[in-house]
């Protein structure tokens, strides 16, 4: 029987089916603790340091426990591996699974494995269906009509994900052709058999190995898993974003654009090809009331929101415009609303009267889906008028780039269910990451997800980062709290100077847009710098064409927000300099920091050192971590915040970072970038 050092060692299965692999003790290390784990039953944190390649470690080890147990005919032999991003999600399926049955074939060992995305990212043969009877898509300008092409894949296609599709498919029209819940006839309907989300679900109850990403695994997890198939290990690989996908599919929201949307689908039901009859005037009465309770509702939280926002304590941040965003708590009782409950309540008993009068079966069953979507948007209203979900924080919230207020509900706390469903629910969890550890430990992570028995591992990073990075911390730096102005005046001196020096190919991580801006007119106006391309990450814009844009050349400057602090992997020239310029703390007056801080107070905790510094810890790692991405990698981080040095808890973060040289002088980081060029 193999075991995992017939894997890693030299001459080994992997060495021999991967040209030019490298045995790492960290990686045969890793896999043989994940091994111990699987054999034990006992959960594992395991950290794994940028470079070990952990993806092998923790694939082989599973795939060998679930091939051996595959003659029990046993459904909880099966393994799921969750990652928080696609990248990875794809990166497992595409690349490392196909790598591992390769490298074990020889051995007689053949391994089932399949991905399996949220059902957003299938193509949906109904909704395909629909667009092509109402005919309101957009239409090519040139080639072939993209709907036509859309229905002959979907007629051919293995799987309906939207990477498959081998041309693209603009947003506009996949927003409007893809799979969406509320819309789902499911079994119900006359498109269950050729549905290509299902035929994927078949799939994955074959699979030995399953690979999902973190939404759809905690989504899985709060249906009391409804979605995936049973499995006796879980693997959460990017487990240090586990916490935050846990609470968002635990929590919900209601937004004007919800009820906008449903209006839309009430109004178009059945299409133009549906049944010609007359429809009781009941629906279209029912909806217009809802369109209009659901204004004056929407107006009233707005409403509810400035009010609380002026009567916050003084010095607490409010939009200084209307185009700025906004968050605010809503205590108990703060919106009450009898009309629209009732109009929704109305709508869905007119959809059910119109379903049931319908001829036609397509539409019957469309009709009885929108009334169902009616009564969900009924019980999500309930719940923020009434707060009656124990243990859970209320706020209204509006973004920049959106011109209504959402509501928003989340638990304060996923241990005690994670406790529960998860880690008590006898599956043996993994979870590893390149950062999980906090101060040393893994107490951070274990209150936080409510793990108490589990073994723990931290195995650092084989990169030399004493010979290849550089850390920058300059003097005289003016607070940030203290002396917001001057601090954004020096921010963007001290970007101008480094990314001269660097000659670009820099990352400069911001914690507010509102800095990003400032220093980005400061760069854009400077003689120096131009020549070198800079990539704005703005509220609205996503991250996947930035990131395009700043890979393909060596001189990109990339000014990203939180988005970029963790999942960018840039190896090579095209990075070589990260700036951070301000530790990462959580905005402390948001609704879900405010309901935390007042928990842990009301246990007789400290706030800021059980939750503020141990989060901001694990993000200004990931920070970090964005520079070394390779053994042939070498650059400059700079850190731009002076509280590293001034406060007490600035040890706290140096000393989580892996050993490396460190300056005050900027000579000192041309100097070193100087080396580099000539190396």
């Amino acid at each position: 029987m193999l075991d995992v050092a017939d894997v890693f060692s030299r001459r080994g299965l992997l060495e021999r089916a991967l040209p030019g692999y490298e045995p790492r003790p960290q990686q045969a290390r890793m896999a043989e603790e994940v091994a111990r784990s699987i054999a034990s039953g006992r959960h594992l944190l395991i950290e794994a340091g940028t470079g070990i390649g952990k993806s092998l470690a923790y694939l082989a080890p599973a795939l060998l426990w679930a091939a051996a147990r595959r003659d029990d005919d046993a459904e909880e032999r099966r393994v799921v591996v969750s990652t928080y991003t696609r990248a990875l999600q794809e990166q497992l399926a595409r690349q490392d699974l196909p790598l591992l049955e390769r490298a074990l074939a020889p051995a007689g060992l053949t391994i089932r494995h399949t991905l399996l995305m949220g059902s957003e990212n299938y193509i949906c043969v109904q909704r395909l269906a629909q667009q092509g009877r109402q005919k309101d898509l957009p239409r090519a300008a040139t080639g072939p009509d993209l709907l036509e092409a859309l229905e002959r894949h979907a007629r051919t296609a293995t799987s309906g994900l939207r990477s498959e599709i081998p041309f693209p498919v603009p947003e506009p029209i996949w927003s409007s052709v893809r799979r969406d819940r509320d819309v789902c006839l499911g079994a119900r309907g006359p498109f269950w058999e050729s549905c290509l989300y299902r035929l994927d679900l078949a799939r994955a109850r074959q699979a030995d190995c399953l690979v999902v990403n973190h939404a759809l695994f905690f989504r899985d997890l709060a249906s009391g898993g409804r979605i995936l198939p049973p499995h006796g290990v879980a693997i959460l690989d990017e487990a240090h974003r586990a916490e935050e996908a846990a609470a968002a599919q635990s929590g919900t929201s209601l937004s004007p654009a919800a009820v906008t949307r449903l209006l839309h689908d009430v109004r178009h039901a059945g299409g133009p090809t549906a049944p010609r009859r007359r429809r009781r005037r009941g629906l279209p009465e029912a909806a217009e009331c809802v369109a209009r309770e659901g204004d004056l509702f929407f107006a009233d939280v707005r409403r509810v929101a400035t009010s609380l926002l002026e009567r916050r304590a003084p010095g607490r941040r409010a939009p200084r415009s209307e185009s700025d965003g906004w968050s605010v708590r809503l205590p108990s009782g703060a919106l009450s609303s009898d009309r629209l409950p009732a109009r929704l309540r109305d709508l869905e008993q007119a959809l059910e009267s119109e379903s049931q009068a319908s001829p036609d079966a397509p539409e019957q069953q469309t009709l009885l889906a929108l009334a169902l979507r009616a009564r969900d948007l009924r019980e999500r209203l309930d719940l923020f008028l009434s707060q009656r979900a124990p243990d859970t924080v209320y706020w209204a919230e509006r973004e920049a780039t959106e011109r209504g207020s959402t509501l928003r509900a989340l638990p304060i706390e996923v241990a005690p269910m994670l406790r529960q469903r998860l880690f008590g629910s006898g599956r043996t969890v993994i979870l590893t990451s390149a950062t999980l550890t906090a101060g040393g430990t893994f107490a951070h992570l274990r209150s936080r997800l409510g793990i108490t028995a589990a073994a723990e591992t931290a195995l650092g990073s084989p990169y030399d980062y004493a010979r290849q990075s550089l850390l920058y911390l300059p003097d005289g730096m003016p607070d940030p709290v203290a002396e917001p102005g001057a601090f954004g005046s020096a921010v963007a001196r001290e970007c101008r100077h480094l990314i001269a020096a660097s000659d670009g190919g820099a990352l400069v991580l911001f914690t507010s847009y509102a800095l990003l801006h400032r220093v980005h007119e400061a760069l854009a106006g400077d003689a120096a710098l131009r020549g070198m391309p800079i990539y704005r990450h703005a509220p609205d814009g996503t991250a996947t064409a930035l990131l395009e844009g700043f890979r393909s050349g060596r001189r990109g400057v990339l000014l990203g927000t939180l988005t970029f602090w963790q999942g960018v992997d840039v190896p090579g020239d095209a990075l070589r300099c990260v700036i951070i310029t301000r530790l990462p703390f959580d905005v402390p007056d948001h609704p879900a920091a405010e309901a935390r801080a007042e928990l842990i107070h009301a246990r007789g905790g400290d706030p800021f050192t059980e939750d503020s510094l141990p989060e901001a810890v694990l993000t200004f790692r990931q920070g970090f971590g964005r520079l070394i991405r390779s053994g042939e990698d070498r650059g400059v981080v700079a850190v731009l915040d002076p509280r590293l040095q001034t406060r007490g808890y600035g040890p706290t973060f140096l000393e989580s970072l892996p050993p490396c040289p460190r300056t005050s002088n900027l000579e000192d980081v041309r100097r070193f970038f100087s080396a580099t060029n000539v190396s």
